[in-house]
């Protein structure tokens, strides 16, 4: 007679749900995974897998497509805005870094998945106990239900299974936005495995070449909580905000069409006393959103599934595996949320006195110093 599995639910087909949903099924566990949005569609954003997210592919079986669907990272420059190199770290590791556009990083992890372990258009707008074993999911939308013994949180920074875990605070805006944008061709200088970030006054430009010909920007600047700009003025207000940094800054914002530039508030999330609750948990940014200084958001999900699932096939799906997995993960990433706050701020020095500081620090500060500081980030095994 066959054992029963346990029945998961896993709310959000992002990067750390989708690998949560893998590294189950190669542990023998299926689960469901309810994502709210009605198609999975592109959007101009891209990603870093930096080396410890490609462990956990290679674990997976993924490292070769993951390769693949993106562009292997050499190195790492950090710029003047004049374009003057400041500090380059090296990827000379037993694992690379990969630049891919977060749509075919996503798709490519769909692909290891049957149709019928992803719902769409499956929003969750509330968790209830149901027994003390068993976990209710409700979606307004068909009026479904979902018993599950296990529900996990991989709903992003605004996550609604966070309040089920005690916690219904939104995160924190820290007093700058993000840009984003994707173009259809690379720039010269940054077609050898390159990728970029240019600092100057309170603003920063990043630059990072992904697979097909494309490249992936993103840019910062400091602004207070609920500034924005009409779609029709983003591009103006880019060009006129960059128009002194150094090429190819405006090519690239001028090369993107006016309503692929995407704008949003830079946030990170409050510390969580608990990220789970009864047989409820939280992984990724639904647990611990941090600022995207370090690049390591998908990384540190994708962290969280490969030792949640673990925790599962030791403990089963009880109590014991989500404390210990709590155990295992809190630490590491509240540590990289701090951390990445306090590169943030540096980044984000407005004052042309201390931004030429900052600079020169960064000038004679050896390469090696550099790369070895991200060692302790990248270096992940479970």
């Amino acid at each position: 007679m066959e054992s029963q599995q346990p029945k998961i639910l896993i709310v959000g087909a992002g990067i750390g749900g989708l690998t949560l949903a893998i590294a189950l099924r190669q542990n023998g566990t299926t689960a469901v995974i309810w994502e709210k949005a009605r198609v999975l569609r592109e959007i101009g954003a891209g990603l870093l897998l930096t080396p410890n997210a490609l462990w956990i592919l290679r674990r997976l079986g993924l490292l070769d497509q993951a390769c693949g669907a993106g562009r292997v990272i050499s190195r790492w420059e950090i710029l003047s805005r004049s374009g003057r190199v400041l500090q380059t770290f090296r990827q000379d590791g037993e694992m690379p870094s990969v630049s891919v556009t977060r749509s075919a990083f996503q798709q490519m992890l769909l692909s290891r998945l049957p149709p019928e372990a992803v719902l769409l258009n499956h929003e969750v707008r509330g968790v209830m106990p149901a027994t003390e074993t068993e976990t209710m999911a409700a979606t307004s939308a068909h009026s479904v239900t979902f018993s599950a013994h296990l529900i996990v949180g991989a709903d992003g920074g605004n996550s609604v299974v966070r309040a089920a875990v005690g916690d219904a605070r939104m995160p924190r805006v820290l007093g700058y936005v993000g840009w984003r944008g994707l173009v259809g061709h690379v720039p010269r200088g940054w077609e050898d495995g390159r990728i970029s970030e240019s600092w100057g006054d309170g603003a920063r430009f990043g630059i990072a070449p992904v697979a097909a010909g494309r490249t992936y920007w993103y840019a910062t600047e400091n602004r207070a909580a609920g500034w924005s700009v009409p779609i029709e003025e983003r591009k103006a207000h880019l060009l006129k905000r960059f128009r002194k940094w150094h090429a190819p800054v405006c090519d690239l914002v001028a090369a993107t069409n006016d309503d692929d530039i995407l704008l949003s508030p830079i946030s990170e999330q409050h510390t969580l006393r608990s990220w789970h609750r009864g047989s409820v948990t939280l992984l990724g940014d639904a647990a611990h959103l941090m600022s995207p200084n370090l690049g390591q958001g998908a990384a540190m999900a994708m962290e969280d599934a490969w030792v949640l699932a673990g925790c599962l096939r030791e403990h089963g799906s009880g109590s014991a595996a989500l404390l210990q997995y709590e155990k295992l993960r809190k630490r590491r990433t509240s540590s990289i949320v701090w951390l990445s706050h306090q590169v943030g701020r540096l980044i984000q020095i407005e004052y042309p006195i201390l931004t030429m500081a900052r600079d020169a620090a960064l000038r004679l500060t050896p390469d090696w110093i550099g790369t070895r500081s991200l060692a302790p980030v990248f270096n992940f095994r479970a």
